[in-house]
């Protein structure tokens, strides 16, 4: 009878979490519409009939102490839209209490000097800034690592690129790892311009 118990209860903890992630799913693809809908094409080739991608991440805040329960927060990723060689996502991310917000993330302004007149050997790579995008390119994310990367491609050969590692921290998605490709010369060789990893 106790087996029967338990097992009862853990079938009813079971379809009340999956419910509730079908509720953060549905409120998900309601944000995607109204935020980011008209600048995506979600039917568009290479994405017909593809659900979102969704995630749960176990996590502590750095003030919960060991012993204090896991908290678990939800990560939507959704197609936008793709052209010859890139392909474009935009993510959305529920906290430990189901508030949703569309993510953004922080990438690296950049100057690129080149040596002479040809753009197939770079001299310099300075940082100017940050900003925030919306998009992520070429992304995905590793549930082993608790990271989204990304890979966008300036020409198809692939010679030229930026690459970004953003890391899931204390309930957020940080910026950890940012290189660029900027020598159109038929090689891959990028240069790290930021990197936050301990």
């Amino acid at each position: 009878m106790r087996r029967l118990v338990l097992t009862a209860v853990f079938a009813a903890a079971a379809n009340a979490a999956f419910a509730d992630d079908a509720a953060l799913m549905d409120k998900a693809k309601a944000m995607f519409e109204a935020t980011a809908a008209a600048t995506c094409d979600p039917d568009g080739p290479g994405n017909e009939g593809n659900a979102p991608e969704s995630h749960a991440i176990g996590f502590r805040y750095g003030y919960d102490a060991a012993e204090d329960p896991e908290r678990t927060a939800h990560l939507f990723r959704f197609f936008c839209f793709s052209g010859a060689y890139n392909e474009i996502h935009v993510y959305y991310l529920a906290d430990d209490e189901g508030a949703l917000a569309p993510l953004h993330f922080a990438e690296p302004q950049y100057d690129v000097r080149y040596a002479g007149e040809s753009d197939e050997t770079v001299e310099a790579i300075t940082v100017t800034g940050f900003a925030a995008t919306g998009q992520l390119v070429n992304s995905g994310y590793d549930p082993e690592s608790r990271t989204i990367s990304a890979h966008s491609l300036w020409r198809g050969m692939g010679d030229a690129s930026s690459d970004g590692t953003w890391a899931f921290v204390d309930g957020a998605f940080r910026l950890v790892h940012y290189e660029v490709d900027a020598s159109y010369d038929g090689e891959i060789n990028p240069r790290t311009i930021v990197d936050y990893r301990k």
